[in-house]
């Protein structure tokens, strides 16, 4: 095996553990909005922003390790040119 194909098999399965790891962390989200009440307290309110800051660090990791394995989208905007 060439050396490229070993260092692309290798950011792919970055990839897929970044994906992983992002999906748990949207998972843990849905999770604890399914058990929160009608009216978070000041606890609940930290929890969930914990929960949101782990979900946008887990989605940057997931779409740089997508990007070094060769997937990248500059934007999802269908308006953009």
């Amino acid at each position: 095996m060439a050396d490229d194909d070993r260092a692309g098999d290798a950011a792919l399965a970055q990839a897929v553990r970044a994906a992983r790891a992002h999906a748990d962390a949207t998972t843990q989200t849905a999770r604890f909005l399914d058990q929160m009440g009608t009216v978070p307290d000041a606890a609940g309110i930290a929890e969930y922003a914990n929960l949101l800051a782990r979900e946008e660090s887990t989605r940057d990791d997931r779409t740089s390790a997508l990007r070094a394995a060769g997937l990248d989208v500059s934007s999802l905007d269908p308006e953009a040119a």
